[in-house]
């Protein structure tokens, strides 16, 4: 059995720019909506758990903000006024905390799913 090949190009021209068509091909990125990909269980059951540990954390952080700021006797004005930058700072420093934990957590849960439609 005789394999044949093709001729080898001797002179081959050079591309110095990108074909348009080809390159839409080789580009890197996400599967489309049209064509879903499956998300494996454990990444599923990975994004639900801690998506929801993450809004939970949040939700706490929350509260246990609003418990102090009702506990403490001055109101957000009397801080600001008073110079207490450093009380305005832990409570800032939390309360970003709380909701950056709580957002990120919401964004776990939504893609604990099956499939892979964004």
């Amino acid at each position: 059995m005789r394999v044949r090949y093709a001729k080898p190009i001797m002179f081959a021209p050079k591309r110095r720019i990108a074909n348009p068509v080809s390159l839409r091909r080789m580009t890197k990125h996400k599967a489309d909506a049209t064509h879903p990909q499956r998300r494996p269980r454990n990444e599923i059951d990975r994004n639900y758990f801690f998506g929801d540990v993450l809004i939970k954390t949040g939700a706490a952080v929350g509260v246990a903000l609003g418990l102090i700021a009702l506990y403490t006797p001055f109101t957000l004005m009397d801080a600001i006024n008073d110079g207490m930058t450093d009380y305005l700072a832990v409570m800032g420093t939390f309360g970003g905390i709380g909701i950056a934990s709580f957002f990120v957590g919401r964004h776990l849960r939504h893609e604990a799913t099956h499939w892979d439609f964004d």
